[in-house]
């Protein structure tokens, strides 16, 4: 492979220019073809928590990815640092996972046999390490190893790493449809004209969907809507990420704090609701008593690209040849891009993929394994 090697990424988001970005610098020449503005969408409204082991309830394929991308987040984000001279705010405080009642102890102690990084804390040990929390919990598990980045500022050090790296950056460029030839997929057709190059890579979140069904692929996805408010407490209360069941608060170097999120199939609907902030506001107070006089700073809604059994589709289609899929991540997107654009290139390259991704090939919507 060489610069004379071309590919053409549809969707700007985390996952399409973390793809970009190793793909230049494997030598290859790269457009990214984003609809709106770069990396606006879901990658810009998440909380930033690199949690492969505390979202995840249960052990599998999917959870040895996330490990696997977990894994090369320090390194990934200190070379883009280097190359873009922007900051991520990389954090590694961890995080940690309590349990209010029996039967969310229960639950997170059955994780205990296969999880690779935990430990059971109880209540006392919990305010040892953050005495701020609630006097009220059970105990929980502490993560150590599931740090966090800031969102916004990992956009930053993304757009400034592709520009540097000369990436053919086209924003605000709808796609309306893939080209094929030869009963293969060659090129897009956009807005500003058609495009082609040796590979087609298709990292279009909730919109994916939209251009697979004219070759027979209709990929079960949808958009998860997603809601979070970011407030400030008159001081500092935690270092550590702070999750229970319905809520995160997640910490941020200039003193604010990411509440979030909500997890609703409202279509394509990104409205803020009062409902919905004053829940959060609720469950994050139970957890820190403190925050009660917190100042509301901001509001926001993602739309997470949701399939219906939960995993991506990383890989190739017997039905659209020539097309790579890098898309359906969730809520991981922010955890799972260097993992995902370093398997991506290994595709592009030839090579054989660090992990096996048959369990994430989109082909499994034609077995009916993913229906809906």
């Amino acid at each position: 492979m060489n610069s004379k090697t071309s590919a053409i990424i549809v969707g700007g988001g985390i996952i399409g220019s973390a793809i970009a970005a190793d793909l230049i610098r494997a030598g290859i020449r790269c457009t990214l073809v984003e609809k709106g503005a770069l990396l606006q969408e879901a990658s810009a409204a998440a909380a930033g928590m690199l949690g492969a082991q505390v979202e995840i309830h249960r052990p599998g394929a999917f959870y040895e990815l996330c490990r696997y991308s977990q894994q090369l987040y320090r390194k990934w984000t200190e070379e883009l640092e280097e190359l873009s001279g922007v900051s991520p705010q990389y954090i590694d405080q961890g995080i940690v996972r309590i349990a209010w009642n029996e039967e969310d102890e229960n639950e997170l102690r059955s994780r205990l046999p296969w999880i690779q990084d935990a430990q059971w804390l109880e209540a006392n040990e919990f305010r040892e390490l953050e005495p701020a929390l609630s006097s009220h919990i059970r105990g929980g598990l502490h993560f150590p190893m599931d740090h966090q980045v800031q969102p916004v500022q990992l956009a930053h050090t993304l757009q400034a790493a592709l520009r540097k790296l000369g990436c053919d950056i086209r924003e605000w460029t709808p796609v309306f449809s893939l080209i094929e030839r030869g009963g293969r997929v060659v090129g897009i057709r956009t807005s500003e004209g058609d495009l082609y190059a040796d590979h087609v890579i298709l990292c279009a979140g909730a919109w994916s969907s939209a251009l697979t069904e004219p070759l027979g692929l209709k990929l079960p996805m949808f958009p998860v809507k997603g809601q979070c408010i970011s407030i400030r407490p008159p001081a500092p209360l935690i270092r550590k990420t702070v999750f229970t069941k319905g809520c995160y608060i997640v910490p941020k170097k200039d003193g604010t704090m990411i509440v979030g999120a909500t997890q609703e199939e409202a279509g394509f609907d990104k409205r803020c609701l009062v409902s919905a902030v004053g829940a959060l506001h609720a469950k994050a107070a139970a957890l820190l008593p403190a925050l009660e006089q917190a100042e509301l700073v901001s509001t926001w809604a993602g739309l997470r690209p949701g399939t219906r059994d939960e995993l991506p589709f990383i890989g190739n289609s017997s039905k659209a040849p020539g097309l790579l899929f890098a898309t359906g991540h969730y809520r991981n997107g922010i955890l799972l891009a260097p993992g995902t654009g370093k398997l991506m290139t290994q595709l592009v390259l030839g090579q054989s993929p660090d992990r096996d991704l048959a369990p994430f090939a989109p082909d499994r919507v034609l077995a009916g394994v993913d229906a809906g």
